[in-house]
This record gives C-alpha cells, sequence and structure tokens, in this order.
C-alpha cells in the first residue's frame, strides 16, 4: 500500500520544494495532496511542470488555512477522500513587516492563528485518519530560536510551533506518530524579493555561508526528517551558520 502526504502551503516557496522532493522520492502507488490558498495558476503549474509519470500522484486541494472555517471543510474534504494519512507537513504561514509599535490587536492574532492555532487544530481533525508510525512535520523558523525585532509576532508564533511539536510527541505516542519541526533562517523564497541590496549584504555578513538558503535545501532536510523513524521530537535548524559573525 502507498504512503499518502498532505503538505500545506505547497504550491510556492518551501513548501513547492518540500512538494517536489517529496514526489522525487515516492513509490508509483504514492499519493500527495497539495494545498494552496489563493493562487489557482501557480497551483495548476506545479502538477503541469511536475514529471509526467508522477503527475497523477498528485492532488491539488484549494483552502485558505487562515481561517478555521476553511480549514475544516478541508479536513472534512480529506477524510471523506483518504483512507489514511501518513505524512503532514505543516507549512502555511505569514508575517508582518509593520514594526511592533504599529501592529493592531487584528493583526497580532491573525498570525497567530494561521501559524499557531490553526495547524493545531488541523492536527487534531485529522488524527482520526493518522496511520500508526505516521510523520508530522511542522515548518518552524530559526526566528522561533533567536528573536528579530523585525517581526516580533512571527517570531513569537514559531516558538510556539517548535513547543507545539514537542508537545504532540507526547500526545501521538500511542499511535507511534512522529512529531518534528524544522527552522529555517534566510532562504530565498519570494518574501525576500522585495528586500533591498543593502539589507541582503547586511544579512548575508552575518552567515558563515555568506548566503541565503535555497527552499531545495530545506526540502531535502524535510524531506529526511520525515523518513528518517528515529526522528522525533526534534527542533532542527537549518541556517548557513547564521549570527556567527
Amino acid at each position: 500500500m502507498g504512503k499518502t502526504s498532505l503538505i500545506t502551503g505547497a504550491t510556492s516557496g518551501i513548501g513547492a520544494a518540500i512538494a517536489s522532493e517529496l514526489l522525487g522520492r515516492s513509490d508509483a502507488d504514492d499519493v500527495i495532496w497539495l494545498n494552496y490558498g489563493h493562487n489557482d495558476e501557480a497551483a495548476e503549474a506545479f502538477v503541469r511542470e511536475a514529471p509526467g509519470e508522477k503527475r497523477g500522484q498528485l492532488r491539488l486541494l484549494k483552502a485558505d488555512l487562515s481561517s478555521y472555517k476553511e480549514m475544516c471543510r478541508m479536513a472534512e474534504e480529506l477524510k471523506r477522500n483518504m483512507e489514511g494519512l501518513d505524512r503532514l507537513v505543516l507549512n502555511t504561514g505569514i508575517s508582518l513587516k509593520e514594526p511592533f509599535e504599529e501592529y493592531d490587536y487584528e493583526q497580532w492574532n491573525r498570525v497567530l492563528e494561521t501559524n499557531l492555532s490553526i495547524p493545531a487544530f488541523l492536527v487534531r481533525e485529522l488524527l482520526p485518519v493518522m496511520r500508526e508510525g505516521g510523520s508530522i512535520l511542522f515548518t518552524g523558523s530559526y526566528a522561533g530560536q533567536q528573536a528579530y525585532s523585525s517581526s516580533v509576532v512571527y517570531g513569537v508564533s514559531k516558538a510556539g510551533v517548535h513547543f507545539l511539536a514537542k508537545s504532540l510527541v507526547k500526545v501521538l505516542e500511542p499511535k507511534k506518530i512522529r512529531v518534528n519541526a524544522i527552522a529555517p533562517g534566510f532562504i530565498q523564497t519570494p518574501w525576500h524579493e522585495s528586500r533591498t541590496e543593502e539589507s541582503r549584504q547586511r544579512i548575508e555578513r552575518k552567515i558563515a555561508l555568506h548566503r541565503f538558503g535555497t527552499p531545495g535545501e530545506v526540502a531535502q532536510m524535510a524531506c529526511a526528517i520525515l523518513e528518517n523513524e528515529y526522528m522525533n521530537g526534534s527542533v532542527t535548524d537549518i541556517h548557513g551558520g547564521y549570527d556567527y559573525f
């Protein structure tokens, strides 16, 4: 029997890279569900550009996971259409670029709900179909380990994600479901496209490898964690040696 995977935020950035890496490692009878929130064109392009012999393994599922109602609708659709779930990658996330002094309460709560609360409840909703021995991976952030003033609420939400991953290890121990998180540093995703050259160079001077990481490098590590049957309760950094200088 093939493995079934679900990746949220799966058609751009790190999520798309994880989906591509997982598809490349998959067997012919594996199925990968790809959640995305808004961009139909990008989602359809992702499937269209997948290797022809593997394209039939992909299933697109549109749902805005900043909405609890949409998350519940998606979970119900999945439970109707899958016999079991082996791998769950919780990758959806948002941030704020405004200074902390300019936040309002609704903005703060929206980031916390999208990055922490809704992923937690998606795990709860999908537990009935999670197979024994399955694997859950949260996309955290090095911003949840190392404080940055540039997005306080993002760092707080990701610190919560890291602790959630560790806490769920105890909850899911009876089903032998492993739970881990990755904590990427500065990765070249669309989020950083508007960054000035001065800002990029300032950050790169702080990284021992003196460059941003690639989504593919994060995806390789993510899939290794998903597949490693002794990885459990870990938050794994991938930041190129950030803050060594």
